[in-house]
């Protein structure tokens, strides 16, 4: 039989308090056995018990939770200490979000000579912001995705976005299809990309949580209003849509416009068609434009700008314009071309040029 220690002689060996002892004893944690004169005794097993609390305790377990836990079989005891695990990381995330809070306070505080009542109030603000960005990771399924945006959400846009704002507010009821409309597109379209890839410096809202936007938090709703972001993007999208209309006669945008309304549809009604041309002239490459498979792509193709144009001569005059200009085309018009047959890059201007080659060779005339 091993050693057996009384109250005082355990306490010491395990470096807590008598008072300590009794308490786990009171919760059913740590019982110990008893002598025949009834004085409480302690063995290694017990020692081994307490240091199991000790080191739950340490964890943050709750003491009345700290039983259950170690009546667990082996393999609820993981479960249990994930579950401690993610309710720390939490603890640390609030601990974290006071931080950042009292930083932020103490920022504005230097520049506002605000004191008592109205310091509070500023502090209750920022923290109100710190609740807001937690809130929108919600949009988020993976740690990763969030800490991408988490800058974005702390701090607002980046100096590239914050300038492209102002810009596209002073041109708010401007024509979208006008020179400097077009071009502001452009810019949203390149920093559009750039965020897409990663680039910290200007991440912005997710698809998803832009969609949602009905439900942000308020402060988050506010950052809306402070960049007039509703209207901006507006005027973006129907920037997208007029992104062609140099390459129409007045005539013949206003038939094609015509024909989007009464199509229901902002894609050509031949996109998939498009698609599955440009995968067949794909893997026509190594064959050359001078042949009669390539012939027949051709042909194809011919046979889409007439569909597009509904047999229209002004409408399938701009589509041919705009076609034939492609070594120009704004950033926006090679997105919204390379969207509708599926394919970028290098893969796509590889195909238009086995187009144009293959459409000279055969003397097709459109």
């Amino acid at each position: 039989m091993g050693s057996l220690y009384r109250v005082r002689e355990f306490a010491q060996l395990a470096g807590i308090t008598s008072k300590a002892l009794r308490h786990y004893e009171r919760l059913g944690l740590l019982k110990p056995g008893r002598s025949g004169a009834g004085y409480r005794l302690y063995s290694e097993r017990h020692l081994e018990r307490l240091e199991q609390i000790l080191a739950l305790k340490f964890l943050g377990l709750p003491l009345k939770e700290i039983g259950a836990a170690l009546d667990r079989t082996p393999c609820q005891l993981p479960e249990a200490l994930r579950m401690q695990r993610r309710a720390l990381e939490e603890k640390q995330a609030q601990v974290g979000r006071a931080i950042r809070a009292i930083e932020a306070a103490e920022r504005a505080l230097q520049t506002d000579e605000l004191a008592g009542t109205a310091s509070l109030q500023k502090i209750i603000e920022v923290i109100k912001v710190q609740d807001a960005i937690e809130t929108m990771k919600r949009y988020y399924t993976t740690d990763e995705e969030w800490e991408k945006r988490k800058r974005y959400y702390e701090e607002g846009p980046g100096p590239e976005w914050r300038a492209l704002y102002r810009d596209a507010a002073a041109l708010l009821g401007e024509d979208p299809a006008s020179e400097k409309v077009q071009a502001l597109a452009d810019r949203w379209l390149v920093l559009t990309v750039r965020a897409a890839s990663g680039d910290p410096a200007v991440q912005q809202d997710s698809g998803k949580a832009w969609m949602d936007r009905e439900h942000w938090p308020p402060p988050m709703k506010a950052r809306i209003a402070e960049f007039r972001l509703e209207e901006i993007t507006e005027l973006i999208r129907h920037a997208a849509l007029c992104a062609r209309k140099k390459y129409f006669s007045e005539e013949a945008w206003d038939t094609l416009v015509e024909m989007r309304k009464q199509s229901g549809q902002l894609c050509p009604p031949t996109w998939q068609a498009r698609v599955d041309l440009f995968r067949a002239v794909e893997a026509a490459l190594g064959e050359g434009p001078a042949g009669e498979p390539a012939r027949r792509l051709v042909e194809q193709w011919k046979a889409l700008f007439d569909t597009d144009s509904r047999g229209d001569a002004g409408v399938k005059a701009g589509f041919l314009r705009c076609w034939a200009d492609r070594r120009n085309w704004s950033a926006v018009v090679r997105w919204l071309e390379e969207g509708v047959h599926m394919m970028s890059g290098e893969r796509f201007e590889r195909v238009a040029d086995f187009l144009d080659r293959a459409a000279m060779e055969s003397g097709c005339r459109f």
